[in-house]
């Protein structure tokens, strides 16, 4: 069973509002080592200089290369979090939207599949291994506005739930969380629905890991979502 305490743990994405709240919060319960990573190694250092246990990395999960002397250099991971994601806030209909759906599948769907081949043979070496997919409530709706992001989004649930009983026979957990709006950069000011904060984001993702949760709702608008859309996954040989 995965544990935040006394884990090491990785997390994407570590310089946007949810992965700061996530290395701090994975901190404040004990986990014995994190890798934060991120584009920029020198934002990474200033967030996380007052914080003995983080170790900087810079790393850009559309990059392969970067993905594999990351999976060497951080091998005794065993929480891996893949929190990474951009939104463009574009729908369909759109100039470029054929653009920001491409970067929008690179980083949300692709990153994920390239970062957990790479990190699978370090994981299954580990106990009380862990995947952590940081989804979105787009995932299983549809936003007209998000429409490309929701397609990304999408993808990363259909992987997840894919692989889940396969990494489990190995011993590695599988699990994934889906997030309403959140006060970041990423939600505008004017969104009328209710934002819950990094934190609180955070505290949530982090309890549903300590509870073997494979499906984590760490919001109340997703949770009153899931009480009438739960998720059903037919699988089909």
């Amino acid at each position: 069973m995965t544990q935040i305490e006394d884990s090491t743990i990785l997390i994407t994405g570590a310089d946007g509002g949810i992965g700061t709240a996530l290395v701090k919060e994975c901190l404040a319960q004990g986990a014995k080592k994190i890798y934060a990573t991120g584009l920029k190694l020198e934002n990474l250092n200033q967030l996380f200089k007052d914080f003995d246990k983080v170790e900087s990395v810079e790393l850009d999960v559309t990059n392969a290369v970067q993905i594999a002397d990351c999976a060497k250099k951080c091998a005794d991971t065993n929480l891996l979090i893949n929190n990474a994601g951009v939104e463009f806030k574009i729908p369909f209909i759109a100039d470029r939207s054929s653009q920001a759906a491409l970067m929008e599948m690179k980083v949300n769907y692709i990153g994920l599949i390239d970062m957990i081949n790479s990190f699978l043979p370090n994981l299954e070496k580990l106990n009380h291994a862990g995947i952590v997919n940081i989804l979105s409530l787009g995932a299983l709706a549809i936003v007209k506005r998000l429409g490309t992001y929701c397609a990304s989004k999408s993808a990363s649930h259909v992987l997840t739930e894919t692989i889940r009983e396969e990494l489990g026979e190995k011993g590695i957990k599988v699990m994934a969380t889906y997030i309403g709006y959140v006060d970041t950069r990423m939600v505008p000011e004017e969104t009328k629905t209710e934002k819950s904060t990094p934190k609180n984001i955070a505290i949530g993702i982090c309890k549903g890991i300590n509870n073997n949760e494979s499906h984590i709702y760490p919001d109340k608008t997703t949770v009153d979502y899931i009480k009438n859309h739960p998720i059903d996954t037919v699988f089909y040989e």
